[in-house]
């Protein structure tokens, strides 16, 4: 008995559940998300530049995860909200263990983001500086309505916020036309993502007063409506491509495989989804920086 242990798939089988709690430990950390606007850079670079800005990515990540920290823990202690402690009790109770070191956290991640913005792309300050600010608008409980409670506007005010970072932080020297396609296209991809990642909160956020499209439509409307906005803005790429505002080889390449990892992530059909969501961006773009690398093709239209 103790020898059918000791084998590696024995191990490799007992590691699992270490494994999957590390996975959710940086989930509640707001690693992936952090990838996710990454993955967002990336993306705009390739499209608008045929490079990627280091820098952009190096701000990207800390400004997201800062402003996903302080949007879990509040600004100060006593803050929680009842709506995530029913979705995401294991989160909200890890992070309120450690709710001083979490803001500690999220403030060294928005400072150093900021100090290093005014070095590459001094404009962009200002959206560094107040994205915690305004998550904490979107999302904060007192009188007034939040936005975050209303149907389309949850979404949208997530898709604008991000698109706006990366297109501050990754546009500059940019054509106008090609800066509206490639923030059509984040804008469209992005709250079809952020549509998603609702529906493993459908449950608490109807039982606490948010309306979003996941718990109005239900998932497999909601999955569709996704792939629909996806494939929209695919189709702005190729148009955008037809056009001569940039690359027909990285158009197609991150149409195709941002679609297919969206199909991928649907034919799973996991409990939850919203990791997986945000970490399918940055794996797409992964796959297509390596695909572009390995060929060498000119990415400039």
């Amino acid at each position: 008995m103790a020898a059918r242990f000791s084998s590696p798939a024995a191990s490799l089988f007992a590691s699992r559940p270490a494994i999957h709690a590390s996975f959710e430990w940086l989930g509640h950390l707001a690693v992936w998300v952090g990838l996710y606007v990454g993955g967002c850079v990336v993306m705009s670079g390739l499209l608008l530049h045929g490079r990627v800005s280091l820098m952009a990515l190096f701000i990207a990540i800390p400004t997201t995860m800062g402003t996903y920290l302080v949007d879990r823990v509040g600004p100060w202690s006593g803050r929680s909200d009842p709506a995530d402690r029913m979705a995401h009790p294991d989160r909200v109770s890890m992070l309120l263990k450690f709710d001083s070191g979490v803001r500690l956290a999220a403030v060294v991640c928005i400072l150093s983001a900021a100090v290093a913005t005014m070095f590459f792309q001094p404009m962009a300050v200002v959206a560094v500086l107040g994205a915690p600010i305004g998550v904490w608008i979107y999302s904060h409980r007192g009188r007034l309505p939040r936005p975050k409670d209303s149907m389309v506007a949850k979404n949208l005010f997530v898709a604008i916020s991000i698109t706006l970072l990366v297109l501050l932080l990754d546009g500059h020297g940019s054509r106008p036309s090609s800066l509206i396609a490639v923030g059509i296209f984040l804008l469209l991809n992005i709250f079809a993502d952020a549509m998603l990642c609702d529906i493993d909160d459908s449950a608490a956020d109807a039982r606490f007063g948010t309306r979003t499209i996941a718990n109005t439509l239900g998932s497999a409307k909601t999955w569709r409506l996704a792939i629909l906005l996806q494939s929209m803005a695919f189709f702005v790429t190729i148009i955008a491509a037809a056009d001569g505002l940039m690359a027909w080889f990285p158009v197609l390449l991150m149409g195709f495989t941002s679609l297919s990892l969206t199909f991928l992530i649907r034919s799973l059909r996991v409990r939850r989804v919203k990791d997986l969501v945000d970490l399918k961006l940055p794996m797409a773009v992964s796959i297509v920086w390596i695909l572009i690398s390995m060929t060498g093709r000119g990415l400039l239209a």
